[in-house]
């Protein structure tokens, strides 16, 4: 018998569908073959504890909410025994859109009983690990802004706050150290690849492979205006890396050199970093349930 933990974000998708969980578990999480058990969410960073709780004890820890949420959850069973899945419930859903998990509560938990398994990579950044995508640039001041001044999240309201800040953001210069290599880069976005795309299937990083033991380091150059809806069309056709505006490096290490404050984000989730900022790959170091098929 597997033990499984859900740890449930409610705040995350609708009254209607959380009350759902429970249900559904228990209709397709057979009795006899898994041992449920239910948490849910009070503050932020709670989801971190009630998973570094469940590390090593719990066969299975879900992740039931946004990137955020999985993200939190993830961090304490990277390296661990425990394998992680996900019922995503947020406005992007990027890493489970590319490891093809259903975006509905009820394929999503048959998946579960399915059992299908995957080790995949992860990135640590500093002190804490990325599953999907993280930014430095316009999209982390997007992903700030977001959290910040939007009472109600959606893809339309992310393409408002776009098209509002796109024209006045101003390029970023910095320093950055790949695999012992110094070079310098003026880009107006940034972003470490784990997997391909950010969410809504805006893919950052076409090529990107989650196993193969490399993140992709994406630089967009600062593009003229006429440019804008090409390049969107390309970020959302699965060609933003044909762009002569687009830049694509593969790495196992990367050092940002910076001593001020500056804002990224991981997975989504924004981060004020005052020293260098450091990212290294940890070969598979997550076992995630997956609909990838072989």
């Amino acid at each position: 018998m597997q033990k499984v933990l859900f740890i449930i974000n409610p705040m995350s998708g609708t009254n209607r569908q959380k009350k759902m969980i429970e249900r559904y578990a228990r209709q397709y999480l057979s009795a006899a073959d898994f041992d449920l058990h239910f948490s849910y969410t009070e503050y932020a960073g709670h989801a971190i504890q009630l998973s570094n709780n469940a590390k090593n004890i719990f066969d299975i820890v879900v992740a039931v909410g946004g990137d955020g949420t999985i993200h939190e959850v993830a961090q304490p069973l990277v390296h661990s025994k425990t394998s992680l899945a996900i019922i995503p419930m947020g406005s992007g859903n990027g890493l489970a859109r590319f490891l093809h998990i259903p975006l509905y509560i009820r394929p999503a938990i048959r998946l579960i009983a399915e059992g299908r398994k995957m080790k995949i990579d992860t990135i640590l950044c500093n002190n804490e690990y990325i599953l999907n995508v993280a930014g430095f640039g316009f999209d982390a001041i997007i992903g700030d802004l977001f959290n910040i001044n939007v009472s109600k999240r959606g893809g339309l309201k992310y393409v408002q706050l776009v098209s509002k800040e796109l024209f006045t953001y101003k390029a970023q210069t910095f320093t950055f150290h790949i695999d012992n290599k110094e070079f310098t880069r003026t880009f107006f976005i940034g972003a470490i690849a784990n997997a391909n795309q950010y969410g809504l299937n805006a893919h950052i990083a076409p090529t990107a492979d989650i196993t193969d033991g490399k993140f992709e380091v994406v630089f967009i150059e600062k593009f003229p205006p006429l440019f804008t809806l090409k390049l969107v069309l390309d970020l959302f056709s699965n060609r933003i890396h044909k762009s002569k505006f687009v830049e694509t490096l593969q790495a196992d290490s990367l050092t940002i050199k910076n001593d001020t404050p500056y804002t990224i984000h991981m997975d989504g989730e924004p981060r004020v970093m005052y020293s260098d900022i450091n990212f290294s790959i940890a070969p598979q170091s997550l076992s995630i349930i997956t609909g990838v098929r072989d």
